[in-house]
């Protein structure tokens, strides 16, 4: 890692940017299978809004404050 925070080799930042795909791709087949089986729940942009600042940003968040 380099004093500016990027990472210091190219391997390692397509490793971040793999893992970060991974979890948007996870987030969006939870909320697709979460919209067949109940469609109502999703109808508002908000509760849209609300289920991915949980599940991409607090989520892991959360397990890495508890993994330390």
């Amino acid at each position: 890692m380099r004093p500016d925070g990027a990472p210091s080799k190219l391997r390692d930042g397509i490793a971040g940017g793999r893992r970060e795909l991974a979890l948007y791709l996870a987030a969006a087949a939870v909320y697709v299978a979460v919209g067949v089986a109940k469609p109502e729940f999703l109808f508002s942009w908000v509760v849209a809004a609300g289920y991915l600042l949980l599940v991409v940003v607090t989520l892991p968040f959360v397990i890495g404050r508890l993994r330390r």
